[in-house]
């Protein structure tokens, strides 16, 4: 009996190990270096520390953007002035930010396109950062940075002072290049409207 139950064991392991070394990595889940927890208003510090040590690369999907000139040292501005700044650097910047179609139903205004983050929009543009607005038929509800095709920072945090000072929100930054490039790869296929 007892040779019969180490000789299961054997193959289980054998089973397990062959397993291990012939699936792909999404089936086992994908390794991390480091992964921090963002809740409230401990992401503001994480991610304006992560954008300015970005060396290559900064990818940025955002839903909202709402950014003020009047407010020129609120977070939600100082992140975008973050991307403005990395891109001055060399560093190579990418922003993606929602646009979508609003229905009217009563009034009769009829369809109309919604621009979100309009003043983000025309400040990082006028300042040179490649800057896009997502489909008009499908919403971009993603908030998600990809640095350095290593760092991702992803959650619920809108970029808006609403997200930042007041709601509860939580989100996480993982260091683990095989996560930045599985998002990556997914994120690049946003269909990107030119720049107006």
């Amino acid at each position: 009996m007892k040779y019969f139950l180490s000789c299961i064991g054997n193959v289980f392991v054998a089973v397990a190990l062959s397993f291990c070394a012939f699936c792909p990595p999404s089936v086992l889940g994908l390794q991390a270096d480091d992964v921090v927890p963002m809740v409230d208003d401990e992401y503001y510090p994480q991610v304006h520390k992560a954008l300015a040590a970005a060396k290559k690369s900064i990818f940025c999907v955002m839903f909202l953007a709402d950014i003020n000139p009047k407010y020129a040292n609120g977070w939600e501005y100082n992140l975008v002035s973050d991307l403005i700044d990395a891109h001055q650097r060399g560093i190579s910047v990418t922003v993606i930010l929602d646009q979508n179609v609003t229905f009217w139903e009563e009034g009769g205004k009829g369809k109309e396109l919604e621009r979100k983050s309009r003043e983000a929009y025309e400040l990082l543009r006028k300042k040179g950062v490649p800057v896009y607005y997502d489909d008009k038929d499908r919403i971009t509800h993603d908030k998600i940075l990809v640095i350095d095709n290593y760092v991702t920072i992803v959650g619920s945090t809108n970029w808006t002072y609403s997200a930042l000072k007041k709601n509860h929100e939580a989100s996480v930054l993982i260091k683990s290049q095989s996560v930045a490039e599985a998002f990556l790869e997914k994120l690049k296929t946003i269909s990107k409207s030119p720049p107006k």
